[in-house]
């Protein structure tokens, strides 16, 4: 399985499901982002010994995310240019764009600063050992996210008419384990607006989808 690092770790496999989230560049203070980095690395530590590591360790990611996504919710500052109807019709449009030709769109729920995504890779690319000259390839998420991302930006700064950064760089991606996890996840990604009083049910916000044979599960 392919395994890819900048400043997060990221199990990517071809053809498997993901729940990614990325969040506009500015919208968490540096200092915060510090503070979670310094106090999961510290954790991680404590937890390399243990025999039950891995299981562990994608516990505290989960823990963390969680954290991060309230500290995104509770934002007053930084930008919230999502929150804008032809922003988040940018974004809403390059999302079905890609569905059924890079990946298969399961669901998606877009705040006023960060976006959460879960769909199947339709990447057929398996190979191993990788070719040096295929890397790029075997890890699908990446390669979808950073054509995502850098449309959505262009695209976004021309209407807002400004420049520089719109996405923080890097995004956050899990792959999905289990039939279980995978009916978890979009019940989570739909329910964020809900979650904080936006709106009573799931289906009253404007910018979430869900796949029509998953909708009526939720």
């Amino acid at each position: 399985m392919p395994f890819y690092r900048r400043n997060l770790p990221h199990l990517q496999e071809p053809g498997a499901e993901y729940f990614v989230t990325f969040r506009l560049a500015g919208s968490l203070p540096k200092e915060v982002i510090l503070q979670l980095k310094e106090s999961r690395h510290f954790l991680e530590k404590d937890f390399c010994k243990d025999v039950d590591y891995q299981l562990r360790k994608r516990r505290i990611d989960e823990l963390f995310f969680k954290k991060y996504e309230s500290l995104l919710d509770s934002q007053s500052t930084g930008p919230h240019w999502l929150k804008k109807k032809s922003i988040a019709a940018i974004v809403m449009e390059a999302l079905h764009f890609r569905d059924r030709k890079e990946y298969d769109l399961y669901a998606y729920c877009i705040m006023s600063n960060h976006v959460h995504i879960v769909f199947k890779d339709l990447s057929p690319y398996q190979l191993n050992p990788i070719p040096e000259k295929e890397k790029e390839k075997a890890f699908p998420v990446t390669k979808i996210m950073h054509s995502l991302k850098s449309y959505t930006a262009l695209m976004a700064n021309r209407k807002l008419n400004r420049t520089g950064a719109f996405w923080h760089e890097e995004s956050y991606d899990r792959m999905i384990r289990s039939e279980t996890e995978l009916e978890n996840t979009i019940r989570y990604t739909l329910n964020n607006p809900v979650k904080i009083n936006l709106v009573t049910d799931w289906w009253d916000w404007p910018y979430n989808y869900c796949k029509p044979e998953f909708s009526e599960s939720f």
